[in-house]
């Protein structure tokens, strides 16, 4: 039978590795807060070099600066205290992932109930060399630690989601690999 497992032990770095890669391929807002810090950029060189009064020339660098600053730390302090309400709710837990051709299923130790959803559920994989993100919405998802995997393999759940994910209009999965596959791999 067809069927991928997997035991994560919590581990902050995976969590916080979920949702940098979240927040750089799946939440747009990150984007807009980078053209914004460029715009202001720009905008605080072509006010240098039209203006004459030192001091405007300063307070256009300095709101550009503020802005370039400000957005890498919006990121990261958001990231982390996300992670850190994870970390003290989850801490010494285990996540187990179960993969067949029916469904896919997460519970953990620290809850009795686990969550079950359908392939026809899922909106996009996106695949890394270490995880496997699998997404049911734009920000909701569960990962899979490759390396955890106890039975089956990635191949094998990349077989499986191409088989049994539903397709888009244009007849292909939402299935991205961040990485390049061995050729010997056979994709469907």
């Amino acid at each position: 039978m067809d069927k991928i497992v997997s035991r994560t032990k919590y581990d902050r770095r995976q969590h916080r590795d979920f949702y940098l890669f979240h927040m750089f391929h799946r939440n747009y807002s990150t984007y807009f807060m980078i053209a914004l810090a460029i715009f202001v950029f720009i905008w605080a060189i072509i006010n240098a070099s039209q203006l004459t009064d030192p001091n405007q020339i300063m307070i256009s660098w300095t709101m550009a600066a503020f802005t370039i600053l400000i957005v890498p730390t919006m990121v990261i302090s958001k990231i982390n205290g996300i992670v850190k309400v994870e970390t003290k709710k989850r801490k010494d837990s285990t996540d187990m992932i179960e993969v067949t051709k029916a469904k896919l299923q997460r519970s953990t130790d620290i809850s009795d109930g686990k969550v079950v959803f359908g392939w026809n559920q899922i909106e996009i994989v996106c695949e890394t060399k270490e995880y496997i993100y699998i997404y049911t919405g734009q920000n909701q998802g569960i990962f899979i630690v490759k390396r955890d995997m106890i039975e089956g393999s990635a191949d094998l759940f990349r077989k499986l989601a191409h088989k049994y994910m539903k397709p888009n209009k244009k007849g292909k999965v939402k299935y991205k690999t961040y990485f390049r596959i061995p050729k010997d791999d056979k994709r469907l």
